[in-house]
């Protein structure tokens, strides 16, 4: 009878063999990034006092690559990432191919609180900032009559 050590190294040697031929068969597949292709960056959204933010990780991504729009409630992040050898317009025979290419895309229920006419977005070193500010919500006093 095998004991937990034994188990695990099992399963460990099952993973590792299963992993290795993934691999061999992705790198004779001639995988190429084309546009059926979905993947998805990943993001933080998270809220302070008078905005909500959402971060995504665009690396090697530009503002032309990237559209954003507000449809309803549904805040949308949709863009394209060129292959890298595309990208520097030489080609090359990959081996692995592990980076994300091809069309994106990424959405999101935005509370009613979200003033949607300020809403602005930048990107610097890979990183996507859009910055969903909250309506102003002002008290006013009602005379009684």
């Amino acid at each position: 009878m095998k004991g937990r050590k034994d188990i695990g190294k099992d399963l460990s040697s099952f993973h590792e063999r299963g992993n290795r031929l993934f691999e061999d068969v992705l790198s004779h597949s001639g995988l190429v990034c084309n546009e059926t292709v979905a993947w998805y960056p990943r993001v933080d959204v998270y809220e302070t006092e008078d905005d909500f933010v959402v971060k995504a990780e665009l690396p090697g991504i530009t503002d032309k690559d990237i559209e954003i729009s507000v449809e309803d409630d549904i805040l949308v992040i949709k863009g394209y990432r060129l292959l890298y050898s595309e990208a520097i317009k030489k080609p090359g025979k990959y081996h692995r191919l592990e980076c994300s290419c091809g069309l994106f895309q990424r959405s999101f229920l935005i509370p009613e609180t979200v003033d949607r006419e300020n809403i602005n977005a930048t990107i610097k070193d890979g990183v996507l900032k859009i910055v969903l500010p909250k309506k102003q919500i002002k008290s006013r006093q009602i005379p009684i009559e």
